[in-house]
């Protein structure tokens, strides 16, 4: 029963909330940056009218609780979609598909193979990771001539500086011509070898990936006996030298898809991720610590890239089940919805106990021939269980996508053993 008290009381507290409106959440001011320090009085403040505490998984607040994250905040910018890309992505409407025996896709020629994939689908999970590894806006040749790849002890800070070249050349799916390149069983060719230091010099691996479940075909040159040794089909599982990176950590996700066991979307929510990227990410000219690593803070734990710009993006959640002679047991990977670009990934040891969290950021480059492409400025994989990270930092003026002076043979056996000497 409501008496005329309760009815007198609750008249007050309405007018007193007309006189004296209640404190809401506001917008949070471009630049600021997001702390174990004010995180606790900004997760109810919104940046592009979504609240702070919203933006954040899991593993993200506790990184910026406990590890000394901290997150520059700045609006959401669009992503230009490369018009090729996008009618080749289009054509594949109603024609792709995946074989439910095989688990391989059919009818894909170029661009995103599932440009139009629906939470509903019962396959959307799949559909959406056979759009990261087949559509890619990396661009049909890309290649990051100097780039550094940071050993870094949690305690002492960064331990080995080496230097190295990348690229990969797209047989398969490519946009500028002919979209095969070669009989059509190669998916890719891939080169890659320190510069420095000198006892690094010249080692590297030369890759051949099949558009096929067929697993590739790897070499490696060790300059110390100059000799090249064909690695093993489980390569794609091995840590790359000594780095807290898998060969399937390459761009966080480095797997033929139906290599791995099953895939499950876990949802579509927003997170703070870096798509526009602040560059340099790395000056090799640098002499001091933040003139030569911009991005990066320095202090423990060493690793973590403070200085950047996140934005919030909308991204899909996907589970990928590892192969049982895997060193994880899953992946939780947050992939954008605009475009196939994986910003974070969550690995987990074969307890399924959280091992290692990997982050990367993205930004533009244009092709040679004016293809729009995006590319990584700066990642890390973080072993959290040996307190160890590998941080990529690259020269935005040393990545070079769609040369036409590129072929093919330039990524090669062949090229890999001249590297080395």
């Amino acid at each position: 029963m409501i008496t005329r008290r309760k009815l007198l009381s609750t008249g007050i507290a309405l007018a007193l909330a007309g006189a004296f409106p209640m404190a809401h959440a506001g917008e949070v001011a471009e630049g600021t940056v997001l702390s174990a320090a004010n995180i606790d009085s900004l997760k109810n403040e919104t940046l592009d009218g979504k609240p702070i505490g919203s933006l954040l998984t899991e593993k993200m607040e506790w990184r910026i609780r406990n590890n000394g994250w901290k997150l520059p905040l700045h609006k959401a910018k669009e992503i230009p979609l490369d018009a090729k890309w996008v009618k080749a992505s289009k054509a594949n409407v109603g024609k792709t598909k995946i074989n439910p025996q095989t688990r391989e896709i059919e009818g894909w020629e170029a661009g995103e193979p599932f440009p139009d994939v629906q939470s509903s689908d019962p396959q959307v999970a799949e559909k959406l990771i056979w759009n990261y590894h087949l559509g890619q806006l990396a661009g049909d040749v890309a290649t990051a001539k100097t780039w550094t790849q940071l050993l870094i002890d949690g305690k002492k800070g960064i331990h080995a500086e080496p230097i190295a070249e990348f690229t990969r050349y797209n047989m398969k799916g490519r946009l500028g011509g002919k979209s095969v390149e070669g009989d059509g069983k190669e998916k890719a060719r891939q080169l890659l070898f320190f510069k420095e230091p000198a006892e690094m010099k010249g080692l590297g691996t030369f890759t051949i990936m099949y558009d096929s479940a067929q697993v590739p075909d790897a070499w490696v040159y060790v300059p110390a006996v100059r000799r090249v040794r064909r690695l093993s089909g489980g390569a794609w599982m091995d840590p790359v030298g000594s780095s807290d990176q898998l060969q399937d950590d390459l761009e966080i996700f480095n797997a033929r898809p139906s290599w791995y066991k099953s895939y499950k979307l876990l949802g579509k929510r927003w997170v703070l991720a870096v798509a526009h990227a602040k560059t340099p990410a790395w000056n090799p000219k640098g002499k001091a610590f933040n003139e030569r690593y911009p991005v990066l803070e320095q202090g423990e734990p060493h690793w973590n890239m403070n200085n950047d710009r996140f934005e919030p993006r909308e991204v899909w959640v996907i589970e990928a089940v590892t192969p049982d002679v895997h060193p994880y047991s899953k992946k939780v990977l947050y992939m954008d919805t605009k475009y196939p670009r994986i910003y974070y990934g969550e690995a987990f040891n074969r307890k399924g106990e959280f091992w290692k969290f990997m982050e990367f950021h993205s930004f533009a480059v244009k092709g040679e021939d004016g293809f729009q492409s995006y590319q990584t400025s700066g990642g890390a994989i973080i072993d959290f269980q040996r307190n160890h990270a590998t941080v990529f930092l690259t020269d935005p003026t040393q990545w070079f996508v769609n040369q036409t002076k590129v072929k093919s043979s330039d990524v090669s056996l062949g090229q890999l053993e001249a590297a080395g000497r």
